[in-house]
């Protein structure tokens, strides 16, 4: 079969990222494979650039030996042992441009899980959560490599409910052993979908989920799922890390610089006004006004069908919309921008989303004893206030730092993934083809897992 990579069936986007530092940041800045990445003599005649250079990996850039493409070739170095260096404007697809996409904000992307089939003898842990409970499906642990298809499945840490590799899959090649395969996920991209779930049906709709992966589960099903451009630019053999598609790798969950915009949205104590503070103008506007002369409930049923562009647009032209009510901005907040789901959710982000396979095995080597104890808290998320929110100066600053908001613009594009899916799944169960929201599946066989023993132990 040759390399084939095994994709989050959320997100469509790989695990393996890899990412290029700059010469400005330390070696752990950089990450991945360098199978893809090709060593340029010249770089007029490629897709480098005249800035880019050549070390040995993981050096020391203030004292290293920088080395053009011909010369990393005459090296002494192994070819696997020499790292690319980019420039602002390097194109090479072998990993993220540092230049383009932080460190902080690329965290979580080589992480994944996966939702498996409970065995007949599953019993329930202290650290599962509800739908685990409730539903026919539990959470692996985490890694952080997909192995190729023809190589075997991912290794996971912890081991949670006896599986330490769970057959990782997109394709249902063998649909009479359905029970066998797992689906895989970015953890963070799995938090997306619970909050795109509640807010459509009211609950994290995992039987589902499941039921839509088996019933669109062949090859052609999960290729012609449609995705953003840059997704679809990027799935070849290997991931191409094409330049200005950074986004598609940025965490949905944890956005930096999105905090602090969201603190510079609240309305100062003492101001009960319940109206927007943004932008209140000095205009000329007739006495013809017609918008001046309708009852407040009707204008309230104008501006609730509008979208806030339609808004700020008329807002420049009515002296009555100089005061916009926040009820009004809440609601076209939540209708338009349900991803934005600090303004409507109070659903904690799962510790499975806030950590690393890695970090867990550290401190389970620190000590073992005191890991098997230690609980799996849940990270709060911070919640707007309906009514202390200037929802007008949000939308605002979102827009106006749409591009470094990488993560934010990420989680749009995830929760429009996931809006396609409970589409898919609304219109399955019209079919009778999935279960009642609420039922369960009927149960179907899962095979023991040549790859686990079914124990406890890492």
């Amino acid at each position: 079969m040759g390399y084939s990579e095994v994709l989050c069936h959320l997100c469509g986007v790989s695990f393996n990222i890899n990412r290029f530092r700059t010469e400005n940041e330390p070696p752990e800045a950089a990450w991945g494979s360098s199978m893809n990445t090709v060593i340029e003599e010249d770089p007029d005649d490629g897709r480098c650039e005249k800035t880019c250079f050549y070390v040995q990996s993981g050096a020391d850039l203030q004292t290293a030996t920088r080395f053009t493409g011909e010369e990393a070739i005459n090296s002494h170095i192994p070819e696997d042992e020499i790292e690319h260096i980019p420039g602002p404007e390097c194109t090479q697809s072998g990993g993220y441009n540092g230049h383009r996409i932080s460190v902080e904000a690329m965290k979580g992307c080589q992480e994944l899980q996966c939702l498996v089939l409970k065995p007949d003898d599953w019993a329930p842990q202290a650290d599962d959560e509800d739908f685990e409970i409730s539903s026919s499906y539990f959470l692996s642990g985490l890694s952080d490599y997909m192995p190729s298809r023809d190589i075997g499945g991912p290794e996971v840490f912890p081991v949670r409910h006896g599986e330490f590799s769970p057959y990782a899959e997109n394709v249902m090649w063998d649909p009479e052993d359905a029970g066998k395969y797992a689906m895989p996920f970015h953890p963070t991209c799995f938090e997306i979908f619970k909050r795109a779930s509640l807010r459509r049906q009211g609950v994290v709709d995992v039987e589902g989920l499941m039921q839509w992966w088996r019933l669109e589960g062949s090859y052609e099903d999960f290729e012609n799922f449609p995705r953003d451009h840059a997704v679809m630019d990027g799935g070849e053999q290997w991931w191409a890390h094409n330049l200005g598609d950074e986004y598609i790798v940025a965490n949905p969950c944890f956005v930096p610089g999105l905090e602090p915009l969201l603190q510079s949205s609240e309305q100062a104590k003492g101001s009960e006004s319940g109206e927007s503070e943004l932008g209140i103008m000095n205009i000329s506007v007739s006495n013809n006004d017609p918008l001046a002369k309708l009852p407040v409930e009707i204008k309230h049923a104008i501006l609730v069908e509008l979208s806030f562009k339609d808004i700020a647009n008329l807002k420049l032209v009515s002296r009555a919309l100089q005061h916009l009510p926040n009820s009004v901005l809440y609601e076209v907040t939540v209708r338009d921008t349900p991803w934005l789901y600090e303004a409507w959710s109070s659903l904690p982000i799962s510790y499975w989303a806030t950590t690393r396979k890695e970090a867990m095995v550290q401190k389970w080597d620190d000590d073992t004893d005191a890991f098997n104890r230690s609980a799996h808290p849940a990270m709060p998320v911070r919640q707007l206030s309906r009514t202390g929110t200037d929802w007008l100066r949000l939308h605002a600053e979102i827009f106006r730092n749409q591009k470094s908001l990488l993560g934010l613009r990420n989680r749009r594009r995830i929760w429009e993934d996931c809006e396609q899916i409970l589409d898919r799944i609304d219109k399955y169960r019209k079919e009778d083809k999935i279960v009642p929201l609420g039922n369960r599946a009927p149960t179907i066989p899962r095979p023991a897992n040549s790859d686990s023993d079914g124990s406890d132990e890492d």
